[in-house]
């Protein structure tokens, strides 16, 4: 197929693509009959609204259960199985008696730590959430803490539900080990746009949440997007079109803003958007959780898209007008209350969907997200045969931090200031940046992000990311690699304390692992021929990232340039 411009089609064709999805034909996204099979079995999102809704009392009814039991649910999941129920915990408040919902997504020891120290494990369920039951981290997840719920009570598969596919390995997993519940779900949903499955709907009846209302608002966005509606009132279709049309105007930086309260959704749409539509070195590049700014700092190859709560909208009132008068695209969403996230989860679904046909892309699966995982294995091989990491790190006396760099940044002389000043002296007007911590989910870490981002921003008018590994290896990280080439990025991790929190049956720890994460994505963005730049802090990382940051507002001055 060739790339479309919808604009550029009429009425009746664009119906007809449309009506292809809804009736779930993979013709509507490719003429080639071996990729026609693999989509074929990714459509069964479309109807999900529809299809939940007879498992509904099941989960409600397994909520009420669970409250009488336990305290705490320790959600563990990876990408598409843990950002939903992650927007949850954060927009919503566990209802009075449902226990507190915490997600576990990450490999960093001082995470796992936080979970131990919080969590009562006697009063605590664990979710295990994995498509495929294959997951490294969920399954490191779930080694750690079945030893330590089996030290504390005799039959610890209570403690413990699946959320998977049928026949995988964690599916049989749970039946092996008495699971309290394992939840099948639809095998023909992708992870990433399963929030509407049990994936979501779990996670959120445990919190004590009207579940049947994010179906509503679905059912009603579902009928709103159906190929019956006229295009020009079809909410899907109109967000594919301004998402496609402006790409092929060369404005591929997709900004996503929200409201404070509905904030935490916009990772969801960043890993929907991120890993559906970025690959083939081509895509649409999500930006999210920036600071607001004044028009001057924003690039041209901007658009903006706004999510708000009806009866708060004035809080960037001002915004929207000076990017109007800038003449820079917005198109804004209001929301009645946060139960329509359901219908939100729909409009952004189908959109996405159309948009890789209008781009000629498979939205529904992530090629180059493999190179990463093999990177890193590669790396665990190598540390359980020798009992080292490969690498050596250029040490910068300076900052007093290791570092390495990929080939696109060769220098002279191995000097952090010199690799880090041909960074942005090769950095492309249409460029951008990710910042990738192997860190805690810290707020203080993430305002210095935050920071940095808006310095850059400020000084290049450069599009910025922030992804904490290994979070962004689910979501973002196929973009990295597979979409366009105008990505560069800097990796950090933290010299850690490697005896502690041995995983089960893995041969190495937390830290070990998340290390040779970030050690093999290094690896792999490098073997992409990306530009990065790896960076080893000491144990007092916040430090060393403060001087980092002032070290980043020296270089990046105009005069450097």
């Amino acid at each position: 197929m060739e790339l479309r411009r919808p604009s550029q089609l009429s009425e009746e064709e664009k119906k007809a693509i449309l009506q292809k999805i809804f009736q779930k034909d993979p013709t509507a996204f490719t003429a080639d009959p071996e990729k026609q099979k693999l989509i074929g079995n990714r459509l069964g999102w479309i109807d999900t609204p529809l299809t939940m809704r007879s498992a509904l009392e099941e989960i409600k009814a397994f909520a009420e259960e669970v409250k009488e039991h336990f305290d705490y649910v320790v959600h563990c999941g990876m990408g598409g199985s843990s950002l939903f129920p992650l927007a949850l915990t954060r927009i919503f408040s566990p209802e009075p008696g449902y226990p507190r919902l915490l997600v576990l997504d990450t490999t960093d020891p001082e995470e796992i730590e936080q979970i131990e120290r919080e969590c009562n494990v006697k009063r605590t369920l664990f979710i295990v959430a994995s498509k495929s039951g294959t997951t490294v981290e969920t399954n490191a997840h779930f080694q750690y803490f079945w030893e330590r719920v089996a030290q504390e009570v005799e039959e610890p598969g209570g403690h413990f539900v699946a959320i998977t596919d049928p026949d995988s390995p964690l599916h049989k997993l749970g039946e092996e080990r008495k699971f309290r519940r394992i939840f099948l779900n639809p095998p023909d949903v992708g992870g990433r746009y399963a929030a509407l499955t049990y994936v979501g709907l779990v996670p959120a009846a445990l919190m004590g949440l009207a579940i049947e209302k994010f179906l509503d608002a679905a059912e009603e966005m579902l009928a709103t997007c159906s190929p019956d509606i006229p295009w020009e009132y079809n909410p899907a279709a109109w967000l594919s079109e301004y998402m496609a049309e402006h790409f092929f105007r060369g404005q591929d930086k997709l900004t996503i803003m929200a409201d404070p309260i509905l904030r935490p959704f916009t990772l969801w749409i960043e890993q929907l958007v991120a890993e559906s539509l970025g690959k083939e070195f081509t895509g649409i590049i999500p930006i999210v959780g920036e600071s607001p700014g004044s028009p001057t700092v924003y690039g041209p190859d901007r658009i903006f898209v706004y999510l708000g709560l009806r009866g708060r909208q004035d809080l960037y009132q001002r915004l929207f007008a000076d990017l109007k008068d800038a003449r820079f695209p917005l198109r804004t969403y209001w929301l009645e209350d946060r139960y329509e996230l359901g219908a939100e989860c729909v409009r952004w679904e189908l959109a996405v969907a159309l948009t890789g046909i209008w781009l000629n892309l498979n939205p529904f699966d992530e090629p180059d997200v493999i190179k990463a995982k093999q990177k890193t294995k590669e790396v665990l091989e190598n540390f359980k045969n020798t009992g080292e990491f490969p690498l050596e790190f250029f040490l910068d006396e300076d900052l007093n931090v290791g570092f390495l760099y990929s080939a696109p940044l060769k220098v002279q002389y191995p000097r952090l200031r010199a690799v880090v000043k041909k960074f942005f002296f090769d950095l492309s007007p249409w460029g951008y940046i990710a910042f990738l911590p192997y860190l805690p989910y810290d707020p203080e870490v993430e305002e210095l992000f935050i920071d940095l981002r808006t310095l850059i921003r400020g000084r290049r008018q450069c599009s910025t990311i922030l992804g904490f590994g290994p979070r962004y290896l689910h979501s973002t990280g196929q973009l990295f690699k597979g979409g366009p080439r105008s990505g560069r990025f800097f990796i950090f991790t933290r010299k850690g304390r490697r005896e502690d929190q041995m995983i089960p049956g893995f041969g190495y720890t937390f830290w070990d692992l998340q290390f040779a994460q970030a050690y093999g994505d290094f690896q792999a963005l490098e073997e992409s021929e990306r530009a990065v730049i790896h960076i080893h802090m000491q144990e007092n990382y916040k430090e060393d990232l403060k001087r980092f940051y002032q070290f980043m507002e020296e270089i990046t001055r105009l005069s450097e340039f």
